[in-house]
């Protein structure tokens, strides 16, 4: 969205906001302050919406500027005014159950596993109004959804075991964010007003990739247990240019620098450790495929006159056999992978294949 109203012709519109309250009394967040941050966020480059911070009375969604404010003192032309306005708790539920109960006195006899999934909505309403006068601009009002999706899975395992009964319960809940379901909410409907303001075609930025909660957890999975490749890593910030020379495959200091350098250019933790986010955001921007063309640099010759010693021809390394790969439940599309852990909920879903 900056890129896109960084081409426009220069103009600046200072932009305050009324309170944007919790409506519904259920998501207790500072949306005042995300839409601050997102606004910023989309004008670091181009300034055209310049947030105005100021003594304000801004009750019942409209905005009074403080009659006693000092003489000459900068006014908005635009104010933003919404709320957090529909959360629909358990909209959709699914439960699904299965047990089993042997004939016997001994080991694990009975067992009843119970696998849920409930959905929530979350909507946020926003304005986009003139100032003083108070018009909402026509078009200038949009609302936006976003589902919430609670899982969990519960159970209990119970039988004899020598002479002691044992009884193990289950339980596993994954619950995703509302609060950050409204941060995504105002990011959303202030990339569409602030595009409908400008005339830019602001729907270019809502067309990214879907994204795959599973397939991430696989990866970042992958990582702990292998750790990153230095070598690759160091080759796809030289390609990036990031950091100078070659790939050494240790993580010494320029490379711990070009790290957080890459780390603040792209809004991560910038700590110069190699993480998963880290990764994730390398292969984007420099896939594995691209480094093979990307010029590696020749190292200095030698001073003319000087003798050159004779060139040995290295002799490769024994390669030992590797394994075949076992093919895991947990791989995408039938990928074969290596090494994949499965926790506790996987094995128990898979297994039973809820």
């Amino acid at each position: 969205m900056d890129g896109l109203l960084a081409q426009l012709p220069k103009r600046r519109y200072l932009v305050s906001s009324s309170d944007i309250p919790d409506e519904t009394r259920s998501v207790s967040v500072g949306a005042d302050d995300m839409l601050v941050n997102a606004l910023n966020q989309m004008n670091r480059k181009s300034g055209r919406y310049v947030f105005l911070d100021q003594a304000r009375i801004s009750g019942f969604g409209q905005l009074e500027l403080i009659t006693t404010r000092k003489k000459g003192e900068v006014k908005p032309n635009l104010y933003i005014r919404g709320a957090i306005s529909q959360v629909d708790s358990d909209t959709a539920v699914r439960n699904a159950s299965i047990g089993h109960d042997l004939d016997g006195d001994r080991g694990f006899t009975t067992s009843l596993y119970r696998n849920s999934r409930t959905l929530s909505v979350v909507s946020v309403d926003l304005h986009l109004v003139q100032y003083p006068s108070r018009q909402v601009l026509p078009g200038g009002s949009v609302s936006n959804s976003m589902v919430v999706t609670r899982r969990g899975l519960t159970g209990t395992v119970g039988g004899t075991i020598a002479s002691a009964d044992i009884v193990a319960p289950i339980s596993i809940v994954r619950l995703e964010s509302q609060g950050q379901a409204v941060r995504n909410l105002i990011e959303l409907g202030l990339i569409e007003l602030l595009g409908r303001h400008s005339g830019v075609p602001y729907w270019q930025c809502l067309n990214g990739p879907k994204t795959d909660a599973r397939g991430a957890e696989q990866r970042e999975r992958r990582f702990v247990l292998h750790g990153a490749d230095i070598t690759l890593m160091q080759q796809q910030l030289i390609a990036l240019g990031y950091l100078k020379g070659s790939a050494t495959g240790t993580l010494d200091g320029p490379t711990r620098q070009a790290i957080t350098r890459f780390e603040v250019a792209h809004h991560l933790i910038a700590d110069g450790v190699p993480d998963f986010d880290l990764m994730e955001r390398l292969n984007r921007l420099a896939p594995l495929d691209t480094l093979a063309s990307t010029p590696q640099p020749t190292p200095p010759k030698p001073p003319t006159g000087t003798a050159q010693p004779p060139k040995v021809k290295p002799t490769p390394p024994p390669v030992a056999p590797r394994a075949a790969p076992a093919t895991s439940p947990q791989c995408v599309r039938g990928e074969k992978c290596e090494g994949i852990y499965q926790n506790l909920y996987d094995f128990i879903k898979d297994d039973l294949d809820l």
